[in-house]
C-alpha cells in the first residue's frame, strides 16, 4: 500500500511539473522576427529597433539603435575611403567623426512596426535617407556661413587678432568638417571633400600666421622670466626676436624681499603687457613667492620657477589676447 501511493504521489508530481513548465513556456515573451533579424540599411532607409517596458521608452531605444546603424555606415565610408585612395583619418579624427554621427537627432523618423509582447514593447523604426540629408545640410549651411563670415572679418585686422579670431572659430571648422563626412556616409554622392579642403585651409593658416608673426620681450629685471615666456611662445610655434616685431610684451617685475626664520623671501608681482600696432590688447598680473636659504637671487629664482608652472597652466591664449 504504501508502495502504491508512492507511485501515485510521484506521478502527481511528474503531471504537475510539465503543467507548471508549459505554463511558463506560454507566458514567456515571444519575441517579433522582425526584432530578432532586424532590416538591414538600404540606400533608401536607415533602420532601428527597440524594445523596452513602455511604447517611449522603446522608441528611444530604437533610435539609439539606429545611431548606432548610422555609425557603422560611418565606420564603412571610412575604410571605403582609406582603402580606395590616399586619404586617411588619424583615431582622434575618426573617434570625432563617428561621435558627430551617433548624436545625430532623429526628428523625421517614422515608426513602421510597434507590437506588445507579454509587458514588453517592441519597435521599428525608419528615417528616410534623402529626408535625413537635406535637414543636415541645412545645419552645414549654417555652420558654414558662420565660419565664412568669420574669415571675411579677420582681411583688416593685425596678425595676432587673426589667430585669435581663428583659434575661436575652430572648434565650428571641426564640427563643420564631421558633419560633411556624415553627410558623405548618409549620401555617397555628396562631395565632403570640397569642404575638406577648405577647412583645412582656415585651420593651416593659424599656423602660417604663427610663422610670420615677429614677438619682442622686454623685460625690466633678471630675464629668466622673459626666457621663460620665450619658451612658452617657441612651444607654441611663435617666433620671438629682439626687433622688428609686430607684437610686443613688456614683462614688469616688482619684487619684495623680506627674510623669515633663515629663509630669503622674494615675493613678485609680474606684469604680462601684451601690445600689437602700439595698442594694448591684453594685461596679466602674476603672483608668485620665492624662498631660499642662501641667496636674494635664488629666491628670485625660485620665484621664476613658480612663474612658468602659472604661465603654462594659464595658457598662451589667455596671456595674449586675455581671454
Amino acid at each position: 500500500m504504501k508502495y502504491k501511493i508512492s507511485i501515485f504521489t510521484l506521478l502527481f508530481i511528474v503531471i504537475n511539473f510539465t503543467a507548471c513548465s508549459n505554463s511558463t513556456q506560454t507566458t514567456q515573451t515571444k519575441l517579433p522576427s522582425w526584432y530578432l533579424n532586424s532590416p538591414s540599411n538600404t540606400q533608401v532607409y536607415l533602420y532601428g529597433t527597440g524594445e523596452a517596458d513602455s511604447l517611449d521608452e522603446a522608441k528611444k531605444n530604437a533610435l539609439s539603435n539606429m545611431s548606432q546603424n548610422l555609425v557603422v555606415n560611418v565606420q564603412s565610408s571610412i575604410n571605403t575611403k582609406t582603402t580606395s585612395s590616399t586619404s586617411s583619418y588619424d583615431k582622434q579624427t575618426i573617434r570625432d567623426i563617428k561621435l558627430k554621427a551617433s548624436k545625430i537627432n532623429f526628428t523625421n523618423y517614422k515608426v513602421k512596426k510597434a507590437v506588445k509582447s507579454s509587458n514588453s514593447f517592441f519597435v521599428l523604426l525608419n528615417v528616410n535617407r534623402i529626408e535625413l540629408f537635406n535637414e543636415k545640410q541645412k545645419e552645414l549651411n549654417l555652420l558654414d556661413t558662420k565660419i565664412q563670415t568669420t574669415i571675411e572679418n579677420l582681411q583688416n585686422k593685425p596678425k595676432l587678432e587673426q589667430i585669435y579670431e581663428l583659434e575661436q572659430v575652430k572648434p565650428t571648422i571641426n564640427e563643420a568638417k564631421n558633419l560633411a563626412f556624415v553627410l558623405y556616409a548618409i549620401n555617397n554622392t555628396f562631395e565632403y571633400q570640397i569642404y575638406h579642403s577648405k577647412y583645412d585651409k582656415f585651420i593651416n593658416q593659424i599656423d602660417i600666421l604663427k610663422s610670420s608673426i615677429i614677438i619682442k620681450i622686454i623685460s625690466n629685471t633678471n630675464t629668466i622670466y622673459k626666457n621663460h615666456l620665450k619658451s612658452l611662445l617657441n612651444k607654441n610655434n611663435y617666433k620671438t626676436s629682439t626687433s622688428n616685431e609686430d607684437v610686443l610684451i613688456k614683462i614688469s617685475n616688482n619684487i619684495r624681499h623680506s627674510k623669515a626664520r633663515g629663509w630669503q623671501i622674494a615675493k613678485v608681482s609680474t606684469t604680462l603687457d601684451i601690445q600689437s600696432n602700439s595698442k594694448s590688447i591684453s594685461t596679466n598680473i602674476i603672483e608668485t613667492i620665492g624662498r631660499s636659504s642662501s641667496s636674494k637671487q635664488n629666491a628670485i629664482s625660485s620665484s621664476a620657477k613658480q612663474f612658468k608652472n602659472k604661465i603654462e597652466k594659464l595658457g598662451l591664449n589667455k596671456i595674449l589676447f586675455n581671454k
